[in-house]
């Protein structure tokens, strides 16, 4: 159960979406005294089975028109990265996922770690990607023998039931002076979340705690010490396709998109997605100039 802020603790709100359609025992709330967007939720959670589903099952997709989005999505960030750290040191990738990023780093010549509690996804990057992942929950403290120049988080900072409190340890043990950290999380101020409100795909209740504005997430940060240094808006894989999603849902789509590509890519989906890409590629590219993109990646710096 989710009943307080995740960063403040408060117990004061006010309501921004009542109902949730594809989960009943929560509602999207306002933290009435530092203003944080969180999950407020009412029922105990199966913590084994909240990642088991068939949106969160592992497929294999090497090679793919997705892979090769990917691939060209986190070699830009690693670009930007390289820019801000010309001396490539040491890199954790937290939440590595199958390890994608941490691999395409380690190709340019990072010395990578990662960090990956689900066995499933920390398997496939040991053994496919070769990389050294951890995994156990972090509790504080070093988490290897050495501390990092830069450190990612891709997509963790909404699933965290404390995101500030864990930020802050980890930066403290194991981020160095003046390191980069890179932060990617959905942006609920985003234009595809106007048209979808309570059924856009990303506030993925009960899964995502916390839902971020550029400008909550910009204040947290650096009451932990940070510096940002760098904010973008734009995800061709996740922002292009959430905006895919609600335009599509704004006709009468119900299904989860992420599901049906990975299983089920039915002639009648493909149509309409070749219809409407176009459409969202054109919206989201605007959205993200003016600070509506469905995701807010942000780089900053460790005191």
């Amino acid at each position: 159960m989710i009943t307080n802020c995740p960063i403040c603790n408060s117990s004061s709100y006010t309501v921004y979406y009542n109902e949730l359609p594809n989960y009943k025992y929560a509602s999207i709330v306002q933290c009435s005294v530092c203003h944080h967007l969180y999950s407020r939720i009412t029922a105990d959670i199966d913590l084994d089975k909240l990642y088991d589903d068939e949106v969160y099952k592992i497929v294999e997709n090497r090679g793919s028109i997705f892979d090769k989005i990917l691939n060209w999505e986190y070699n830009r960030v690693i670009k930007q990265i390289n820019s801000f750290k010309p001396q490539k040191g040491n890199l954790l990738d937290f939440g590595c996922g199958k390890g994608k990023f941490g691999w395409l780093a380690s190709k340019n010549n990072w010395q990578v770690k990662c960090v990956e509690t689900s066995e499933s996804r920390s398997e496939y990057a040991k053994t496919v990607y070769n990389l050294d992942v951890n995994t156990e929950f972090f509790n504080g403290g070093r988490i290897f023998e050495i501390t990092f120049d830069v450190i990612t988080l891709f997509h963790v900072l909404e699933h965290l039931p404390q995101p500030q409190k864990l930020l802050d340890a980890l930066a403290k043990d194991n981020l160095k002076e003046k390191g980069i950290l890179v932060i990617e999380v959905p942006n609920i101020k985003s234009w595809q979340a106007a048209f979808s409100k309570e059924k856009w795909i990303h506030l993925d209740v009960p899964r995502h705690i916390n839902h971020f504005t550029a400008e909550r997430l910009k204040s947290m940060m650096e009451e932990i010490g940070f510096t940002t240094i760098r904010t973008s808006f734009f995800s061709f894989h996740l922002g292009v396709l959430g905006m895919l999603d609600s335009l599509l849902k704004l006709f009468g789509y119900k299904k989860n998109i992420i599901f049906e590509l990975k299983n089920k890519k039915s002639l009648k989906l493909l149509l309409q997605i070749i219809l409407v890409i176009p459409i969202a590629i054109l919206l989201e590219s605007i959205a993200a100039l003016i600070g509506k993109g469905g995701v807010i990646r942000m780089y900053l710096t460790y005191k």
